[in-house]
């Protein structure tokens, strides 16, 4: 019963730097250069994209969400915890689209983002340190992320084929893609990058098929392309390829 308090009261403590406004301060220093340029540039470009057709409750949603999450891409990219806190954000508002548009593995992907890696990365003592080491992929790391690949298809393409989803195909490659790139980065394996990038490209073309069956939220296609941009940022100059010089 002690040993459980205590628990307790670590993830606790752990937990409260979200409500510091010197944490939020801290996070969001010490990023790289080409991060800050990107950041910048995606926050006005979002904004722009997605108001042009109006508001109204489904625009500042997505166009909210696309700000959020571009913004947790970025942190991630730089190894900054804050990630967990803005990831679970977005991936609420990012709910609540999905099921307006129709694309019920995005609803799952999202929901374990919050479970898999938004929650646990809030409350995990070595998520929450200045420093971490990336991971190379060995052989068995290999086996098992294709077999938590076909798990997550599997049950996405069956749940959006049972619920008649009209971008069934693309929502639940996307999704599997992005779940299993959850998973990676919990983990801190750098390949997590390769499956963001498959996933940006999927949800790029998830987005322009959900906005000509009539949503068009054209803001997350955008907010997808400006993923990939920071994709490469990450495998240009990012601590998860490259070491920083003290």
């Amino acid at each position: 019963m002690k040993w459980r308090k205590t628990m307790n009261n670590f993830r606790l403590s752990n937990a409260s730097h979200v409500l510091k406004p010197s944490w939020y301060k801290q996070q969001m220093s010490g990023w790289s250069k080409p991060s800050y340029i990107l950041l910048i540039i995606g926050w006005i470009f979002l904004i722009t994209v997605g108001f042009m057709g109006g508001v109204n409750e489904l625009a500042i949603t997505s166009t909210v969400a696309g700000v959020i999450g571009f913004t947790c891409t970025v942190a991630i990219t730089n190894g900054k915890p804050i990630n967990g806190i803005l990831g679970f954000v977005s991936a609420i508002m990012l709910i609540y689209v999905a099921s307006v548009t129709g694309n019920y593995s995005d609803i799952i992907m999202q929901a374990f983002y919050v479970m898999l890696l938004d929650l646990p990365i809030m409350f995990s003592f070595s998520w929450n340190k200045t420093e971490f080491q990336p991971r190379k992929m060995k052989r068995h790391d290999m086996l098992l992320t294709s077999l938590i690949f076909l798990v997550f298809l599997l049950i996405t393409y069956g749940i959006d084929t049972l619920l008649q989803s009209p971008q069934a195909v693309l929502d639940a490659i996307a999704a599997t893609i992005g779940l299993t790139g959850a998973v990676l980065t919990l983990k801190k394996f750098r390949a997590t990058y390769y499956f963001w990038l498959a996933q940006g490209l999927m949800s790029i073309a998830l987005w322009i098929q959900t906005a000509l069956h009539g949503h068009a939220v054209w803001v997350l296609m955008f907010t997808y392309i400006l993923y990939l941009l920071n994709d490469l940022v990450a495998f240009t100059s990012s601590k998860w390829f490259h070491e920083r010089k003290a």
